[in-house]
């Protein structure tokens, strides 16, 4: 707003400065014949008084008495240097005429000669400019227009700044953010434009979660009474290729149950987006037991876990419920891509923040798709196989886990080979 505000002045500015230049150095052409007029009638006394002082003097008479008025009022009479002959056309005409001429000397000011009776010119300099004066006229001409740009953009400014607000409040998550300019805002109609539309969003949004939470809950049931009845399948299966098939019927069943679990979990992060940072861990033991892979995990897939954990961070104080899923997450996807080694690393970050690394040595992320494996369902091509892939959800819960601990988090290059994630959190103490 400040930029804009910037702009509007210095766009009036130039305007003003344009048309005083205009009305100084252009007017007198523009309007030559009121000009003349003007300087005739502000000047015929006083052509008319060097005619009676000067005419039918000597030359040195005239100069001596020049000199007196000189000395009364300093630079304003003098003999020209040029003739009458060397005047502009437009000045000869109007001595001729009126007996007193004027030239435009590139200002406000002008030169005016007065002929006397003997034929002799008289230079007349008209009020010569006062600069400080003008600077000073300038100045309080230009602070008006900003007291006045003020004036009249401040409301506008505050109303469009609570609506910039409400839109980044919005935007983050806050649902309920809403403008509510009083009547009297001269933005009063986009604004409540923007309110309907935030109840509009946030009433579809709430619905769908609500709908994903109720469907989630409902399969629940039916994929138990799957599950039971295909323990029953199994203990009365006559041959082995019934049996096979009942397992991959159970194989089916437990993905949709990890589905289930993973929106249920994106639910419940969406409903309660505040945690309750009250419990103190011994981090080293807590990243050993939260990992989410078991040492046979491990051994099966050929693949090295490796932990560090600064002495500065022996205990953290926060939420170790979401915090060990969001970790264990990023554990169980670096071992889905790893060739050989996950390796997992907790630093102070600033005197009042700290980070957790997880990276590994396998394909890497590229760079085109690092902020996007945190949307809701979206995975690489390289993985789109279930099998592999899961179903796009994991790094999206990680990602609202570590907002909800009022930290973030970034994805980048492991010096490893493959890709590095790196989640920062506050140090937080406490409460008394």
């Amino acid at each position: 707003m400040l930029r804009n505000l910037v702009r509007l002045y210095l766009v009036i500015a130039a305007l003003v400065v344009a048309s005083i230049l205009v009305v100084n150095y252009g007017f007198p052409h523009l309007f030559a014949g009121q000009f003349t007029k003007a300087v005739r009638a502000g000047f015929n006394g006083e052509s008319f008084m060097l005619n009676r002082l000067l005419s039918g003097r000597s030359p040195a008479e005239q100069e001596a008495l020049l000199a007196q008025l000189r000395a009364a009022a300093p630079e304003r009479y003098s003999r020209p240097v040029q003739t009458t002959e060397q005047l502009p056309q437009a000045v000869r005409e109007q001595l001729a005429q009126y007996r007193v001429g004027w030239e435009i000397t590139g200002s406000k000011c002008c030169v005016v000669y007065v002929r006397l009776d003997d034929g002799g010119l008289v230079r007349v300099q008209s009020l010569e400019e006062l600069p400080m004066v003008e600077v000073v006229a300038y100045a309080l001409v230009f602070a008006t227009i900003l007291a006045a740009v003020c004036i009249w953009l401040i409301p506008h400014w505050r109303d469009l700044e609570k609506l910039r607000l409400a839109a980044a409040r919005f935007g983050g998550g806050r649902l309920d953010a809403r403008v509510g300019l009083s009547g009297r805002s001269s933005i009063r109609q986009l604004s409540s434009h923007f309110d309907r539309m935030a109840d509009r969003i946030g009433k579809l949004i709430h619905a769908q979660r609500d709908m994903v939470n109720a469907v989630s809950h409902e399969l629940r049931t039916p994929l138990s009474r799957l599950e039971f009845g295909l323990d029953i399948l199994q203990h009365h299966a006559q041959d082995s290729a019934t049996e096979n098939r009942i397992l991959g019927l159970r194989k089916d069943v437990e993905e949709l149950e990890a589905l289930v679990a993973e929106l249920l979990t994106l639910g419940m992060l969406e409903h309660d987006r505040q945690g309750v940072f009250t419990e103190t861990v011994a981090l080293p033991e807590f990243l050993r037991d939260t990992c989410g892979l078991t040492a046979e995990a491990l051994a099966v897939g050929k693949l090295e876990l490796r932990c560090s954990v600064d002495a500065q961070l022996a205990t953290v104080v926060t939420e170790a419920r979401t915090l060990a899923r969001a970790y264990s997450n990023l554990v169980r996807n670096a071992a889905q891509h790893a060739n050989s080694v996950i390796r997992v690393r907790a630093e102070p970050a600033a005197p009042d923040a700290w980070t957790l690394v997880v990276e590994d040595d396998g394909a890497g992320i590229p760079e085109a798709e690092r902020e996007r494996v945190f949307e809701s369902f979206y995975r690489l091509d390289q993985s789109r196989d279930r099998a592999t892939g899961g179903y796009g959800l994991g790094l999206s819960i990680v990602k609202k886990i570590v907002a909800r601990h009022g930290g973030s988090i970034r994805v980048g290059s492991s010096e490893l080979g493959g890709a590095m994630f790196v989640m920062r959190f506050p140090l937080r103490q406490l409460p008394p």
